[in-house]
């Protein structure tokens, strides 16, 4: 993932000027950052950075972006000019000298893969329309190889749980003994980053401000390559605290992940799930409020996609493909 990262941000480099970055794969399903790699940035901005995307208003919004139909903006289009309109703008980047910001999302039909803010110094003006339309011709290629990326799947999930309590401020108030190898393979790339690493720092965020007695979990991806779970949860006292546990993630964890590698729609990773279980067509059906023979068409539509004729012949794919490397992993031989 970091030579993709870093060939990523050398091909944005080629087709667009700036002087600094910040380039994150994301969680499919949350949006929040799962790694990533910045470039020029001072670490004290990580943090009111993602307080901008994930809690203040603002233009250009990566859950904005994700969801359009065009997925490259600029903030000076988006503010028509008067950059100050912005709070991002007059709290980070006019500090820095900055004249304009360039957004993106790279996405595979409706999923996104990852984003990336390109900012440049006030002496290059603002981003051309060339640029825009070079880095949105480079941005399918991108997310593709940022999936194919993401989709390789680590095989270690051996490891125990490693549990934070952080305060309002993100800074970690307690921790358990073995945290902070964890904590040093969250950091993200090109960076010095405080104690609590951005990835980190951004789920808690938002469990903060989104509170309630459930809990956000998310999926992120150290240095290392290894895949984890993240849990952050609201504790019962009223000062912003947060617990967030760190856990190696499961096949499961993983499986929507995976099943992107071939395709399929948010509906027939749902019934891929299912028919992994061994559930029945009218199971199914009534599971998902469809008729039978909807299930029935997704069903034929998810064999071509990965090229299979029956539900056994599927699983067996889906196990011999991508976690029979994680079970063995798992399992454990005595005598």
């Amino acid at each position: 993932m970091v030579d993709v990262l870093r060939g990523t941000l050398t091909a944005l480099h080629d087709v667009a000027r700036f002087d600094w970055a910040a380039l994150m794969t994301v969680d499919p399903q949350t949006l929040l950052p799962t790694g990533g790699l910045v470039e020029g940035f001072d670490p004290a901005n990580c943090a009111p950075f993602w307080d901008h995307e994930l809690l203040l208003p603002g233009y250009n919004k990566f859950s904005s972006l994700a969801r359009s139909t065009d997925v490259v903006a600029t903030l000076s289009d988006a503010t028509d000019g008067d950059l100050r309109r912005a709070p991002i703008y007059t709290s980070i980047y006019a500090p820095l000298g900055a004249a304009d910001e360039l957004r993106a999302a790279f996405n595979v039909g409706t999923t996104c893969w990852g984003v990336a803010s390109l900012v440049r110094a006030a002496s290059d003006g603002v981003f051309s329309d060339r640029e825009v339309a070079d880095v949105r011709a480079l941005a399918p290629l991108i997310a593709r190889a940022l999936r194919t990326a993401t989709c390789r799947l680590d095989a270690e999930t051996n490891g125990s749980a490693t549990m934070l309590i952080v305060d309002a401020a993100n800074n970690i108030r307690h921790r358990t003994l073995d945290a902070d190898t964890v904590l040093r393979d969250l950091h993200s790339l090109g960076i010095d980053e405080p104690a609590l690493p951005t990835l980190i720092a951004a789920v808690a965020t938002r469990a903060r401000h989104h509170r309630s007695s459930s809990h956000l979990a998310t999926r992120v991806r150290g240095n290392s390559g290894r895949w984890l779970r993240v849990t952050a949860v609201p504790t019962e006292d009223e000062d912003g605290t947060v617990a967030v546990i760190i856990e190696p993630a499961r096949p499961i964890d993983l499986l929507p992940i995976m099943l992107e590698t071939y395709g399929l729609t948010e509906r027939e990773t749902d019934i891929v799930v299912m028919l992994a279980r061994g559930c029945a067509t009218k199971e199914i059906a009534a599971e998902l409020s469809l008729s039978t023979h909807t299930v029935r068409d997704h069903i034929k539509s998810i064999f071509d996609k990965t090229g299979v004729s029956s539900r056994g012949e599927l699983v067996a794919r889906l196990f011999s493909d991508h976690l029979v490397d994680a079970f063995h992993a798992a399992v454990h031989t005595v005598g």
